[in-house]
Parts: C-alpha cells; structure tokens; sequence
C-alpha cells in the first residue's frame, strides 16, 4: 500500500469543498451501505447534492474549528477523500476523540489515501487529545475489515438509528494517536 505520493496532498477542508465532499459521502454511503440498506433508508444519503448541501450548513454553521478536524486530500488536484474527527466520548468508551467520517472516492480506493488521512488526524489528534481513539462503522459495512487491519480493537457495539431503522455499529479503540499510526504503518 503506498502511503506517499507527490501528487497527493492532505490539507483542510473549508465549505468551498462541500460539493466534492458530499460526492464522496453520497458515493460511499451507496457502495458500502446498499448492500444491506433499503433504498429508501439510504434516500437523499446517496444524493449528491444533497450530502453538498448537508456539508455546506455544517461547516457554516456548526463546525467549531477547536474541536472539530476536516481533511481534505486532494489527488492530481482533485478531491479523491476526507475526514472529520472531533473531540470527545460520543459512544462511553473512554476515547478523547473520534474519527466521525471517512470516505475515500471509489475510483480513488486502494492508494493509501485513507491511510494517509488517518495519519494525519492523528497528527493533529497528538497535540490536541493524546489518549485512546475511536472509530465506528456499521457491522455490515464491507469496508470496515480495514480498522481490524490497522490495529482497531472492538471495544463496543451501539445501535444507531436510521431513519426508520437501528442499525449495529462497532466502535474501535486505539489506546492513542501514535497507537493509531503504528497500526496504519505496520
């Protein structure tokens, strides 16, 4: 897996970006979740335009730059995934921080962009939370073997609503930003 590239670049997000972002999200909501989602539940999940407008209110409105992370990376100049980690406990499993979302671009999947994104929230996570991590994903999710690879515990299972469905999630747990990032590198 290559983590580096020299057309690859990691920098942060800003509203500017919402139309890619909600193309990646509604991207990845339709590959990993419709296998076992009904289409109805997904909806406007894998609208992008609506995934853009989403965004955009959210880093207008409600993004707390000391407390939330958005990464962008870019490949060859164009949106290839993200990030968004913030602060906090939200599952009561001891994590000072969260890595809310991360979604690689289909066509883009299998170049250590992920991996690259991860490495650097755990940057920015060393300085600002130095203690355990945590990740969910939906247990039906086909992508979330991933976690398992880089080093994620499952330390907690949840349901979360969905519209008019519950969903399983399991939440990983690294015992810290460089925990993560030795996960990620090995």
């Amino acid at each position: 897996m290559r983590l580096t590239s020299p057309e690859l670049l990691i920098r942060p997000g800003t509203a500017t970006d919402s139309s890619a972002i909600g193309r990646i999200l509604a991207e990845g909501w339709k590959q990993a979740y419709s296998g076992f989602m009904p289409e109805d539940e997904l909806g406007p999940r894998v609208d992008p335009d609506h995934r853009a407008r989403e965004v955009e209110t959210w880093l207008s409105n409600d993004f707390n730059t000391g407390t939330e992370l958005l990464l962008v990376a870019e490949l060859a100049g164009d949106a290839a995934g993200f990030l968004a980690a913030r602060l906090g406990d939200r599952n009561d499993v001891g994590s000072v921080a969260q890595v809310t979302l991360l979604y690689v671009s289909p066509e883009r999947q299998g170049r250590g962009i992920g991996r690259r994104l991860l490495l650097e929230a755990a940057e920015w996570l060393k300085v600002r939370a130095p203690g355990p991590v945590s990740i969910g994903a939906f247990e039906q999710n086909p992508f979330r073997s991933f976690y398992d690879a880089i080093g994620g515990v499952v330390v907690k299972q949840v349901m979360v609503r969905v519209d008019a469905f519950k969903w399983p999630v399991v939440i990983y747990l690294w015992p810290s930003p460089e925990a993560l990032q030795d996960g990620i590198r090995a």
